[in-house]
């Protein structure tokens, strides 16, 4: 989709448009099919439909995130216990009893495990993970946060279809979130998700995982213009910030909501943290993007030297077409 294109404005609404019309889809059915068939082992279940689907960034082949509450009193824990692994085997062998409902595709350890299958009704294929509800706080929080500036949505939307086009497959969704979400943050459209947490204890080891929903008058802020050349002109100014900006040194950071050095993110980190692992986003990374809420994590891990050097290329390209 060309910036400068004179169906830009035309594709891009549609796509939003589509987008939101499966977030206001629902997904009771599958919901509720899923928990008839984990019933017998886990009676009683909360479980919650999460990520690009729900925050409307989704297309029509986007899969469906799920998330099983196990126990509803989860303590904090760096790595999956044997319970975890115990409960994953249990999810497998009901959705395999129930072929009616549900196709068994595959499953995956790690730190947070899942399960993943097709809905037979919809066939929407459904990722369930069941190990730390954190996942869905950190999608509560960024689903508010759009919502708050919705141009996030046409900015995570278009970034997408661009990084697809472009072969930067490592460039996800959740990865574009929180670079559009700081880069906002940046241009002084949103507020810092510490600002949105102040005065909040933590509630899952030392993370906080909730938030208090302000408006962005609270904040002296106002809602970008939804129109062409706003979009146009915003898009423009992310990929001149991110062909410049400084990743050797600096960390994507929207808990803070500003830029700061790799060597300092440490001492700012909150109360509590450094009692776990050696902090994920100051290791020698190419990319660091800070997780929302989980702040030990980097969601740019796996992204190479190659592949940040290509993405520089390309947002330079783009700012200058």
């Amino acid at each position: 989709m060309d910036l400068n294109s004179i169906n830009f404005w035309e594709t891009l609404k549609k796509k939003v448009d589509e987008a939101v019309t499966i977030k206001k889809r629902g997904y009771d059915q599958i919901l509720g099919d899923l928990k008839k068939t984990l019933r017998s082992n886990f009676p009683d279940t909360p479980i919650y439909a999460f990520g690009s689907r729900i925050m409307g960034i989704a297309d029509a082949d986007s899969d469906l995130d799920i998330y099983v509450h196990l126990d509803g009193n989860e303590t904090y824990t760096e790595n999956p216990t044997s319970k975890v692994s115990q409960n994953q085997v249990k999810i497998i062998n009901s959705i395999k009893m129930d072929s009616g409902n549900w196709k068994f595709l595959d499953s995956h350890g790690g730190v947070c495990p899942i399960v993943i299958v097709r809905h037979i009704d919809s066939d929407i294929q459904c990722d369930i993970s069941f190990s730390k509800k954190i996942t869905v706080d950190q999608n509560n929080l960024i689903n508010y946060i759009v919502d708050l500036q919705p141009i996030a949505r046409y900015m995570v939307i278009y970034l997408r279809g661009w990084a697809q086009i472009n072969g930067l497959t490592k460039f996800r969704g959740y990865i574009f979130n929180l670079m559009v979400i700081f880069f906002l943050q940046i241009r002084g459209k949103l507020p810092s998700i510490k600002d949105l947490q102040a005065d909040l204890s933590p509630n899952f080891g030392p993370w906080k995982t909730e938030f208090v929903k302000l408006d962005l008058s609270s904040f002296n802020m106002k809602p970008v213009a939804l129109n062409e050349s706003e979009v146009r002109n915003i898009l423009k100014d992310f990929f001149s910030y991110y062909s410049e900006f400084n990743y050797a040194q600096l960390i994507v950071c929207p808990w803070l909501g500003r830029e700061i050095n790799r060597t300092m993110i440490k001492a700012h980190m909150p109360s509590g943290s450094q009692r776990f692992h050696d902090l994920v986003v100051i290791y020698n990374r190419a990319l660091v993007i800070q997780e929302i809420v989980h702040l030990n994590q980097n969601k740019a891990y796996g992204i190479t030297q190659s592949e940040l050097s290509n993405f520089k290329v390309k947002c330079s390209q783009m700012k200058m077409s």
